[in-house]
């Protein structure tokens, strides 16, 4: 992937577009302030980011829309994107295939999102399927190289190309460094494109180990653990009644037989049949319960006759005594006695109406004492009724008892009988719990699995040894030491400080190490001194990258953008001009020296790479001349003027 041209529209629809030269060294030169370091950002946002990332200002202001024209091979195509307000994301964009123009403004649309857009991009520059897994043990995710990742390879902006602590382009930001150091291998091509289908093979294999290895140690305790358990579950079978005494299994499966026969017999029933007597003791407690009834009922009648019997003879005794006291006063009529008197009124007693009121109260005290007299047989009748039907009742209740008593000795048989049939119940309830969660497999079976583990184990450990991280290791150190010899080639011609024994890229630091005799020196302890030393050594790495991924074929973009590559010389208060007359000669030579380097890297593969930088520096030297797509002094700019001046006041 090479770019075309950068283009920006604003509101109106106008057009600012800037033009790059694919195959050759396009350089931008101009003050500062004239949006040259918002470049990046913006070409990031128009290839993979979601924002971008350009200041306050003319640019945030004025931008519509970002468009670029760019081409892959013969493949060319136009991205667009809606410019989205000042820390706002947005995965909005536009792509056309086979564009080579560019669209007007009123035809610009969103079609896709930034996802698709990668993922096509990444597949037309030749990103295969792939996925870095990390090492046993770490907690990381797996991670695909994508555009994005290739991305870390083709920009170095003014904060990254003369750091002496990061290397490659966002290394210093959250999660970055590890992501470079994973999909590093992939770029590189150390991690072939037939990884991916083994790794998930391994994975898929690792996932089959744990299943079948879990099968075959569960059935190992089944057999092994399981076997015990059976074995008291028989046992309380034999003493619950379930099972002979004789009933000994060989082996677990008999023994599983046993305890599966013992679930599907007919379960034993308690019936009230079992226990002689027991229904008669019932009826007897019943009787007994309703003859106590009668008793107390046929007491309290006799009771009661004893009482109106008492009551009648204490009347009648009354009445006798009544009637002596009478007579023992006289007042008893003498009837042959005509001189009686009374004694009470001396009159006498044989007047008629005296003798016949005296006669009269005296016969009803007769009838009374007749009356009295005659209901004591029938009392004394009931009575003898009554106590003969208690001594019938007393004599069932001392028949019953000594019945029940005879039964009383059947308690204990009883309570066996049903602490029997509790106990069954118990055991059945233990096995059939035992036979739904215990699966007692085979020695064949066992040994099947045992066979299965080890197969799958044996698969895994040769994909393993194939995958192996050390392997890998070494894989990317061998290619880096290939990109070495291209850095350690361009540093010499410079030439850079401590590249005499070879320079080379640390792919898990990221950073450049020189070889020296005093041991390696890395540029991020500070081992490695001098600002052209710190932007050589970035150039020099990204070069030789670039290098080596052309002449593999590798599927990361054919372009490099530098921003500001001569700051390790001009003067960090300069503004304008570009002649850097007041630097020293070796200053001017230095930055010199690194431009010429790009254009003869350029030159070297022949059109296959791209390079666009943007500077203050602006030499006189022909081919630098040359080399310059845009020179932004006196009022130009990445914006017009005339997209946000105004009239001024008076």
């Amino acid at each position: 992937m090479q770019l075309d041209a950068l283009i920006l529209y604003n509101a109106k629809g106008e057009v600012r577009q800037i033009r790059f030269r694919p195959g050759q060294l396009n350089i931008i030169t101009g003050d500062s302030g004239t949006g040259k370091s918002s470049i990046i950002g913006i070409l990031r946002f128009l290839l993979a980011s979601d924002s971008p990332h350009v200041p306050l200002g003319p640019i945030q202001n004025t931008v519509a829309w970002y468009g670029l024209l760019a081409h892959v091979g013969e493949t060319h195509f136009f991205v667009g994107r809606p410019a989205p307000a000042h820390g706002v994301t947005t995965s909005q964009a536009m792509l056309l295939i086979g564009e080579t123009e560019i669209p007007p403004f009123e035809t610009l649309d969103v079609n896709t999102n930034m996802s698709e857009l990668v993922d096509y991009l990444g597949g037309l520059i030749g990103i295969e399927e792939n996925l870095h897994v990390p090492a046993e043990g770490q907690t990381r995710r797996a991670l695909a190289a994508n555009l994005r990742h290739a991305l870390y390879f083709c920009f170095q902006g003014q904060g990254e190309v003369a750091n002496p602590d990061i290397l490659f382009h966002h290394q210093n930001r959250d999660f970055q460094k590890q992501a470079i150091r994973d999909t590093f291998p992939y770029f590189l091509g150390a991690q072939n494109a037939d990884a991916l289908r083994k790794r998930e093979e391994l994975t898929e294999l690792r996932r089959d180990i744990r299943r079948q290895r879990l099968r075959y140690e569960e059935a190992r305790a089944a057999r092994d653990l399981g076997v015990g358990r059976a074995a008291g579950l028989l046992a309380e079978a034999r003493a619950s009644g379930l099972l002979s005494t004789d009933s000994v299994p060989v082996g677990a499966g008999e023994a599983f037989e046993l305890l599966s026969a013992v679930l599907a017999a007919e379960a034993p029933r308690l019936s009230v049949d079992d226990v002689d007597g027991f229904e008669e003791m019932e009826r007897l407690v019943a009787r007994r319960a309703e003859l106590r009834t009668m008793l107390r009922e046929i007491n309290d009648k006799i009771r009661g006759l004893d009482d109106f019997a008492r009551v009648g003879t204490e009347y009648s005794a009354e009445l006798n005594e009544h009637r002596v006291r009478l007579a023992s006063i006289g007042l008893v009529p003498d009837t042959t006695d005509t001189e009686a008197l009374c004694p009470v009124c001396q009159g006498p007693l044989s007047e008629p109406a005296r003798h016949e009121a005296i006669t009269r109260s005296l016969g009803r005290v007769t009838r009374r004492i007749e009356l009295a007299q005659r209901d004591q047989p029938r009392i004394t009748h009931a009575q003898s009724d009554l106590v003969q039907q208690r001594n019938q009742v007393r004599a069932d209740l001392a028949d019953i008892d000594g019945a029940l008593e005879e039964l009383a000795r059947t308690d204990d048989i009883r309570a066996a009988v049903q602490r029997s049939w509790d106990q069954q119940s118990f055991v059945r309830g233990r096995v059939a719990q035992y036979l739904d969660t215990t699966t007692v497999a085979s020695d064949d079976t066992i040994s099947s699995l045992e066979r299965t583990v080890a197969d799958l184990e044996e698969r895994a450990t040769r994909l393993t040894e194939e995958l192996d991280p050390e392997a890998l290791r070494s894989a990317v150190v061998s290619t880096l030491n290939i990109v070495g010899r291209r850095m350690t080639h361009l540093a010499q011609s410079l030439p850079l400080e401590h590249s005499d024994h070879g320079v080379r890229i640390d792919p898990y630091r990221l950073t450049v190490v020189a070889d020296t005799l005093q041991g390696p020196a890395y540029m991020d302890l500070g081992a490695i001194g001098s600002g052209m030393s710190w932007v050589g050594y970035h150039l020099t790495a990204y070069l030789a990258l670039q290098a080596y991924f052309i002449e593999t074929n590798r599927p990361v973009p054919r372009f490099i953008v530098f921003d500001q590559p001569s700051q390790a010389f001009f003067p960090r208060d300069r503004e304008t001009g570009g002649d850097l007359t007041e630097l020293s000669d070796t200053d001017r030579n230095n930055t010199l020296k690194l431009y010429k380097m790009m254009l003869d890297v350029v030159t070297e593969l022949d059109g296959q790479l791209q390079i666009i930088a943007f500077d203050h520096a602006d030499f006189s030297d022909p081919w630098f001349q040359e080399s310059i797509i845009e020179t932004w002094r006196n009022g130009a700019a990445l914006i017009p003027r005339e997209w946000y001046a105004t009239d001024a006041g008076p």
